[in-house]
């Protein structure tokens, strides 16, 4: 994907939901290590609505968070590109969603450990660029 080529398209979030979550314990080890490991799509639903998925799993002292959520996009004007349209999706996604996550995570991770996770803030830009 080449940053550079996404169209920014006039376009909403109008929902977004958890599609799965999954906390368990993998053992009785308390290392510090920290795991994380995001994916996202971007999906063209129809001609004015796109869709983002993004899936994220963390492992942190033993335990391990999985979770997906699902952003819907509504578009001002019809998606003549999709291909471009499935980018926008990706990026505006993962920017926009980010922060849900967190939260989510944050919240969750309270629940079960005595330090909860906290993930770190991204420069999506440059996160996509480095992946290329």
């Amino acid at each position: 994907m080449i940053i550079e080529e996404i169209v920014m398209y006039p376009t909403q979030l109008v929902h977004v939901e958890t599609t799965f979550i999954n906390a368990k314990k993998l053992s009785e080890s308390v290392s510090n290590e920290f795991n994380i490991s995001a994916k996202i799509k971007g999906e063209v639903i129809n001609e004015n609505v796109g869709k983002s998925i993004i899936n994220i799993s963390v492992q942190n002292n033993g335990y391990q968070i999985e979770e997906e959520k699902v952003g819907i996009f509504k578009f001002e004007k019809e998606i003549d590109d999709v291909f471009k349209a499935q980018q926008f999706m990706e990026v505006q996604g993962a920017r926009i969603m980010w922060s849900y996550l967190r939260e989510d995570l944050y919240t969750i991770s309270s629940k079960m450990l005595p330090k909860p996770i906290m993930i770190p803030t991204i420069d999506v830009m440059r996160t996509l660029e480095k992946a290329q």
